[in-house]
């Protein structure tokens, strides 16, 4: 009897030992792993997700964390936290520019934004589809569903948008040629230069309304068949909406089809974007500054290749995280810089993010939507 009371004395202890190291070993995941894209209620641990491109621009995915530094606004950072994420929850919509009445143009728009959400999206993950023209319309609200996010795509219907003034910017409409999208379109009827594509809205909109204060990888694709025209959002507020709630943002800007040897466009829609005062493509900064990146399509018949691109990025991502050693939280935009020694290495990372509590964060995410 003596022995039997020792062996189930010394289970016990076991047993309660066991529980304590598994207490302490959630406790100290709950501290390391975060849970979002940017700070953490509570511990305030800033996490960044990014990819690497090396000099040839193909994927760099298995760098280890010695080769990674990270700064805040110049000020080095101890990194407390980095894994190679692939398996992290994905919150992701996809964009589509509907502005065209080119039934052929809309399905492949929707073949190749299925195929892309196939292969995206996961029985953990989250999706959902907008469109956007002359107004912005969900057409998936966020679900795991595959086929419910696939129907969504396929059935397309023109969202019109043929009201002045036209494309975004001040850069003058292009020369009839390669990738201007023509002055003639279907059975030799002029192609109306002037149309609404609420871009800047399309991206607002979808970033509060089904991003906002979701918790893991937060992504959006834009297929853009030209840049925004009469959004009511600036660039500046769409930019800085996909900051707030750490959204990394793509952007595909269609060119139909200037590979073409006759040299013609077969779309009714002039394919112009914006330029900034050094000539450079304002939805490839927007991008950038987000983590994320713009391709040019040149023909809808190479869209598949560039989804496929962007797919394999989102698969092959980085995080790191920090607790900054700037300790005044007073919600001013803060730069985060992340390098490493070999210059071959371009690393694509959000510009930064806003210095606010976890806890100031939390209630901006529960606060009544507009």
């Amino acid at each position: 009897m003596a022995m039997r009371t020792v062996a189930i004395l010394s289970l016990a202890v076991l047993v309660l030992a066991g529980q304590r190291t598994a207490v302490s070993q959630a406790q100290n995941a709950t501290d390391q792993t975060p849970q979002g894209g940017g700070v953490q209620s509570e511990v305030d641990l800033v996490s960044v997700y990014f990819t690497v491109r090396d000099s040839k621009k193909q994927l760099v995915s298995d760098l280890p964390q010695s080769r990674f530094s990270v700064a805040e606004d110049g000020q080095p950072q101890a990194i407390k936290f980095f894994a190679h994420h692939s398996d992290v929850v994905l919150n992701v919509g996809v964009l589509l520019d509907t502005g065209t009445h080119m039934s052929w143009l809309l399905e492949e728009e929707g073949h190749s934004s299925s195929l892309f959400l196939r292969h995206v999206v996961r029985p953990t993950d989250l999706g959902f589809v907008v469109s956007y023209a002359a107004a912005v319309d969900t057409l998936q609200l966020p679900t795991s569903d595959i086929q419910l996010l696939q129907q969504s795509v396929r059935s397309l219907e023109s969202g019109g948008g043929e009201v002045s003034p036209g494309a975004e910017g001040t850069t003058p409409t292009p020369d009839i040629g390669v990738g201007a999208g023509g002055t003639v379109g279907i059975n030799g009827k002029p192609v109306n230069m002037n149309r609404e594509a609420h871009l800047y809205d399309a991206i607002r909109f979808s970033t509060e309304q089904y991003l906002k204060g979701e918790v893991g990888r937060k992504a959006i694709l834009v297929v853009a068949l030209s840049g925004d025209a009469r959004s009511q959002t600036k660039l500046e507020e769409a930019l800085e909406t996909l900051l707030q709630n750490d959204v990394i943002a793509y952007v595909l800007q269609i060119y139909d089809a200037p590979h073409r040897l006759d040299g013609h466009d077969r779309c009714d829609v002039v394919h112009t974007y914006a330029r900034d005062e050094h000539g450079e493509y304002v939805l490839k900064k927007l991008a950038e500054a987000t983590g994320g990146r713009m391709l040019e399509v040149k023909g809808m018949d190479r869209i598949d290749q560039a989804l496929d691109e962007i797919s394999e990025e989102l698969h092959h991502q980085y995080s790191l995280g920090y607790y900054p050693e700037n300790k005044h939280w007073d919600g001013k935009f803060r730069k985060i810089q992340i390098s490493t020694p070999d210059d071959k290495y371009k690393i694509y990372v959000r510009r930064g993010y806003y210095a606010k509590r976890g806890s100031e964060k939390a209630q901006a995410a529960t606060a009544p939507k507009d």
